[in-house]
């Protein structure tokens, strides 16, 4: 696959641009491209859609990172492209963004409302990839280059006369063959992510003879000094025993390998494996066993959470047991050493990345319970298979905040059922936005909420104001604002009319104002909250009487 040298082209901005352009006017047929001799007027393309809408290409070169002063010409460009008054307009450049610059980039559509998509490195390279004649006219037209094109295509055509037909034509028959090359195994092709070929050998029935076994001889080595080797052992030796997480071995780590199977395959004798990876395909659970694990006090049962355990696998030593609560975001672990006679219980909590806030409360109101000196107990078909004191579950969300979070999302959740926008947790959802979820709450019971500040500002119109702020003062201010809306994560609440009241003592750019008052017949004045005072906060449109 022919690739474009994005870090050779950087020296060459006209080059990649140009590089980009010949993409977009083979991929929109309708896209125009701009003359740019005096500039091109914030777009290097341009095309009238079929629904009538104006959509505007901007390309840059850019390579690395988008820094300020790439944004600075990325918003300069989006001015000139305003006068235009495209429906859409779309930036291609060989940059991923990373979570700022997309933050960076979704916030120009505040300004300009027609920014529609960023299209960066993986998006060129994908479609570059379907058209690489593109770069090799564009950027690879050395000589050798066009005599390895020649050798290529010669290749090519000599195998594939028909194109994609006959690829498909003798990859189908190529599978079928495959098939029967063996009674007990299925060969599958595959390529992994570098595009590397991989062959799969897959079982075709959960029974095989012993005799049709395929099997690997050889030595593990691992090095006693070194801690990460120690750590790697503990994890094979699990995989074996107990069929645990797959687990891949180095080249240093394998010595003398033998594999024996049926000949048919022809891949007996010895082997040099550069890696060995050790998993295990989980049973299905069919159905599912129900399991209860309950936090004790004394007697006393203080949470409880019911589990499903879905999956199992097993080793020489015995097994494991896979599942989770119904929201999939508490996961548990039942692991059985026959050969002792014991039961181990592992429990982790692992959120989803997008639910809606009761998702989480069931897990983390469990791990609130989970105080020192209570015990965990698990129930499998209603008896008692494993009891353990609290302290014995590393890992887990500490008790305390995991009550402060669980409070959060009943807020939150309660705060969408009152107001009737649904939505997932927010991504950065923390406990300072938990708090004002609260006072939205708090508001919509018809309460008070008051917000702490040490300043605030008023617009001035005329010196006559001022009057009122010179000297020694106490006034308490009130605003009314008919639309109030709080944001949450990007989610809008309306809540509708609110007062917002403040009592205030002096003021601190008294000389500012007055000045600005001179010049400009307005002013913005900053006052001082009154000591011991809060910034008050209510919904409706009645004003206290004056004070």
């Amino acid at each position: 696959m022919v690739e474009v040298p994005w870090g050779a082209l950087a020296s060459k901005p006209r080059v990649a641009e140009s590089l980009i352009g010949m993409l977009l006017l083979r991929l929109r047929p309708m896209a125009l491209p701009v003359d740019g001799v005096g500039g091109d007027g914030g777009r290097d393309l341009f095309e009238c859609n079929d629904a009538g809408e104006l959509i505007n290409y901007e390309i840059k070169s850019f390579t690395g990172r988008m820094v300020k002063g790439r944004r600075d010409q990325v918003r300069k460009s989006l001015i000139s492209t305003a006068q235009h008054q495209p429906d859409h307009w779309d930036l291609f450049v060989p940059i991923d963004p990373n979570p700022a610059e997309l933050k960076w980039f979704e916030g120009l559509r505040g300004e300009f409302p027609f920014v529609r998509h960023w299209h960066g490195l993986t998006w060129l390279n994908a479609h570059f990839a379907a058209h690489p004649d593109l770069v090799r006219s564009g950027v690879l037209s050395s000589s050798d280059e066009i005599l390895k094109q020649i050798g290529e295509a010669r290749a090519e055509r000599d195998l594939l006369m028909r194109g994609v037909p006959d690829f498909a034509d003798r990859y189908a028959a190529l599978v079928r063959r495959a098939d029967e090359v063996s009674t007990h195994y299925s060969v599958r092709a595959a390529s992994s992510v570098d595009g590397t070929p991989v062959i799969e050998i897959i079982p075709k029935s959960q029974y095989i003879p012993e005799a049709a076994q395929i099997t690997f001889t050889g030595h593990v080595i691992f090095r006693e000094d070194d801690p990460e080797h120690a750590l790697l052992k503990e994890r094979f030796e699990d995989a074996v025993r107990f069929g645990g997480d797959d687990v891949q071995l180095a080249a240093g780590c394998l010595q003398d390998f033998i594999v024996a199977a049926p000949a048919e395959l022809g891949i007996s004798g010895p082997a040099v494996l550069e890696t060995l990876q050790i998993s295990q395909q989980r049973e299905q659970l069919d159905p599912p066993a129900v399991a209860v694990v309950l936090v004790r006090e004394q007697e006393m049962p203080a949470a409880s959470l019911q589990i499903l355990f879905t999956q199992r696998s097993t080793g020489l030593s015995g097994g494991r047991l896979y599942g989770a609560d119904l929201t999939g975001a508490f996961k548990a672990q039942l692991r059985l050493d026959a050969s002792r006679h014991r039961l181990r219980f592992q429990m982790t909590f692992d959120p989803p990345e997008r639910a809606m806030p009761t998702s989480y409360i069931p897990a983390l109101r469990f791990m609130a319970a989970m105080l020192q000196g209570r015990s965990v107990e698990l129930l499998l078909s209603g008896r008692a298979e494993f009891s353990e004191q609290v302290s014995g579950f590393a890992g887990l969300m500490d008790p305390d905040a995991a009550r402060r979070w669980a409070d959060a999302f009943d807020d939150l959740a309660r705060l969408q059922s009152l107001t009737g926008r649904y939505f997932q947790v927010p991504e950065g959802f923390n406990l300072r936005d938990a708090r004002e979820v609260r006072d939205v709450l708090a508001l919509l019971n018809g309460e008070r909420v008051q917000l702490k500040a040490e300043t605030v500002s008023v617009g001035l119109v005329g010196r006559e104001a001022l009057a009122h702020f010179s000297g020694d003062f106490r006034h308490q201010l009130a605003a009314v604002h008919e639309r109030a809306v709080y944001e949450i994560g990007g989610n809008e609440i309306e809540l509708g009319t609110m007062v917002q009241l403040v009592t205030v003592d002096r003021a601190v750019n008294l000389e500012e104002a007055s000045q600005q008052l001179e010049r400009e017949g307005e002013a913005t004045l900053d006052l001082r909250v009154a000591a011991g005072t809060s910034m008050v906060r209510y919904l409706g449109s009645e004003l206290p009487g004056p004070q």
